[in-house]
C-alpha cells in the first residue's frame, strides 16, 4: 500500500543516483557521535516504481537507509542534523559521480515502505554485481578512496554470515592415519612388525582411518577465519561492522578441533577441493573463503584523508553492458565490441561531410558515438545498443531513438552496412523478457527491435552455478528472439 507523505515534519531529501547509472554506498556523519548510511542499490532490482522511502534519524544514532536509483529518501530529523548532513553531502561532491544528491521533493510524492534489509547484505550484493560481470579486458570496479577497504570488509562479513549459517552443519569424516600404536589396528607395517617381534617393542606402525573434523574443507573454512580475526583494516572502515573480527574467534572456537594451516596452503586446497554431495552446502563458503584468503588488508592510497564521511561507488550501466556481452558472445560467437572504441571492422562515418570528402577517408561520428555491440546473423549485419533505462513504453526516448536513426543509415561492419538493429533494455524485478517490432521511418524497410531482458536479481549472483545458469539462460532467451528478427 502506497501513501502521500505528511508535511508535518521538516524533511532533509536525498535523490539516489540522479541519472540513474550508479550504485553504491555512502556514509554522511550527522554532527552530533551519529551518521546516515545510504545505500543505493540498481533500479532493477526494485519490484515498484517508488518515489520516496521514509526514515526517522535520531542525531547521534546510526540510522540505515536502503534506496534505489533514482528515488528519494525523506529523512524526518532536527534542523542542527540536517546542516550536518548537508555539510556531509557538499563533502563528498566532488567525488560523488552522481550517487547522491540533494533533491527538492517530487511534486505529488508517493510513499514507498522503507527497506530494513540490513544494508551489509545489500552491499555483498552490490560486491557480486562487481565480481561477476567482471571482464578481463574491461575490469568492474568499485570507485573511492576507500573503496578497497570497504570492499575487503565486506569479503569478511560475507565468509562470516556464510559460515554462521553452516557451522553446526559441520560433518565429520573418515581420514587415513598412521601412527605407531602398542593396541595395533587396521593395516600393520611389515618392517616395523618385524622390527617389534625381534626387539620385543610392543608397538607397531599401524595405518587406519579415524573419524575426525579435521578435514581439509575445514581447514579452508578455519585458515580464512584466522585471516579475519587477525587483519587490520583502517579504523575508519571497522567502525562500520564493530565485533567482526570477535564473530570470527567465536567460530573458530567451534573449530578448535581442526588444524590451522598456512593460508598459502589453505588456498591450494580451496582450489583443488572437491566436494561430495553431502558436503555441497559448504561450496558458497568455499567461494567466500578464497578471495579472503587470496587478497589481504589494505588501506586507502591517501591514508591521510580525515574526513568522516565515506562514499564508494560502481557504475551498474557498464555492468548491464558487460552483462549482456557475456551472454551475447555465447549466443553469437563473432560478436563485435565498440563500447569505449570501434571494435575491428566496425565503421561509423559522421553523417555530413565536405562535398569533396571522395578524395579523403570520411570523419567518423567520434570516440563515444559506436554501438555496443554488432555481430552476423545468418546474411544479415546487426547493430545492437545496450540501455540501462527501465524502458516501458512502445518508441524510445528522443535520444535513443535518433541515435539508432544514425546507426540505421551509417553503421557497417567489414564494409557491410547494417540491416536491422536492437536496444536492449533490462526488466524491473526480474519481470518476462519481450521484445517489440518498429519500422524506420520514411521507407519502413529497416527493422528496429526494443528487447527487454531480465536483470540478474541478487539470488542469480550469490554462487557462481547460479551465476552461469543465469547467463545461459540469457544468451538461450536472446537465441529464441533472434527466430524472428
Amino acid at each position: 500500500m502506497t501513501t502521500t507523505p505528511s508535511s508535518s515534519k521538516p524533511r532533509f531529501w536525498i535523490k539516489a543516483s540522479p541519472r540513474g547509472k550508479r550504485s553504491g554506498f555512502a556514509v554522511l556523519p550527522d554532527g552530533g557521535a551519529g551518521r546516515v548510511t545510504v545505500t543505493v542499490l540498481p533500479k532493477p532490482w526494485s519490484s515498484r516504481a517508488a518515489a520516496v522511502r521514509e526514515y526517522d534519524h535520531v542525531r547521534g544514532a546510526t540510522t540505515h537507509v536502503v534506496i534505489y536509483e533514482t528515488e528519494y529518501a525523506a529523512l524526518s530529523t532536527t534542523a542542527s542534523a540536517m546542516g550536518a548532513l548537508a555539510m556531509s553531502l557538499a563533502d563528498l561532491g566532488r567525488s560523488q559521480a552522481d550517487l547522491l544528491a540533494l533533491g527538492a521533493p517530487p511534486k505529488n510524492p508517493v510513499l514507498a515502505s522503507a527497506v530494513s534489509d540490513d544494508p551489509f547484505i545489500n552491499l555483498i550484493d552490490l560486491m557480486l554485481l562487481a565480481e561477476r560481470g567482471r571482464l578481463t579486458t574491461s575490469p568492474l570496479e568499485f570507485e573511492g578512496v576507500f573503496a578497497p577497504s570497504l570492499l575487503r570488509l565486506i569479503t569478511h562479513e560475507r565468509l562470516l554470515q556464510l559460515v554462521e549459517s553452516l557451522i553446526f552443519r559441520a560433518r565429520p569424516r573418515y581420514a587415513e592415519r598412521t601412527e605407531t600404536l602398542e593396541l595395533p589396528r587396521g593395516r600393520l607395517s611389515e618392517r616395523s612388525l618385524l622390527f617389534s617381534i625381534a626387539t620385543g617393542t610392543p608397538r607397531v606402525e599401524s595405518t587406519f582411518d579415524e573419524l575426525t573434523i579435521d578435514t581439509p574443507l575445514l581447514q579452508v573454512v578455519a585458515s580464512a577465519l584466522r585471516v579475519v580475526a587477525s587483519e587490520r583494516l583502517p579504523q575508519k572502515i571497522v567502525a562500520l561492522r564493530p565485533g567482526l573480527q570477535t564473530r570470527a574467534v567465536h567460530l573458530l572456537r567451534y573449530l578448535s578441533g581442526v588444524s590451522l594451516v598456512s593460508r598459502e596452503r589453505a588456498l591450494v586446497t580451496a582450489e583443488r577441493l572437491w566436494l561430495n554431495p553431502l558436503d555441497r552446502i559448504w561450496e558458497p563458503a568455499m567461494e567466500a573463503a578464497m578471495p579472503v584468503l587470496r587478497d589481504h588488508a589494505v588501506i586507502p592510497k591517501d591514508g591521510s584523508d580525515d574526513s568522516e564521511s565515506l562514499l564508494v561507488h560502481i557504475s551498474t550501466e557498464k555492468f548491464w553492458e558487460q552483462c549482456l556481452e557475456l551472454a551475447l558472445v555465447s549466443a553469437f560467437p563473432g560478436l563485435v565490441v565498440g563500447r569505449n572504441a570501434p571494435g575491428e571492422g566496425v565503421s561509423v562515418p559522421a553523417p555530413w561531410a565536405p562535398r569533396a570528402a571522395a578524395a579523403s577517408p570520411l570523419p567518423e561520428l567520434g570516440a563515444d558515438a559506436f554501438p555496443d555491440f554488432m555481430f552476423r546473423l545468418s546474411r544479415r549485419v546487426v547493430v545492437a545498443d545496450a540501455k540501462y533505462k527501465l524502458h516501458t513504453g512502445g518508441t524510445p526516448s528522443s535520444d535513443d531513438g535518433y541515435q539508432l536513426f544514425s546507426y540505421s543509415h551509417l553503421a557497417s561492419l567489414a564494409g557491410q552496412a547494417s540491416d536491422l538493429a536492437l536496444v536492449l533494455y533490462p526488466t524491473r524485478g526480474g519481470g518476462s523478457p519481450q521484445q517489440l517490432k518498429l519500422e524506420r521511418l520514411r521507407d519502413r524497410d529497416y527493422p528496429l527491435w526494443l528487447v527487454r531482458l531480465p536483470f540478474p536479481t541478487p539470488g542469480d549472483l550469490r554462487r557462481q552455478g547460479s551465476w552461469s545458469a543465469f547467463l545461459a539462460q540469457l544468451a538461450q532467451t536472446i537465441r529464441d528472439f533472434s527466430a524472428e528478427w
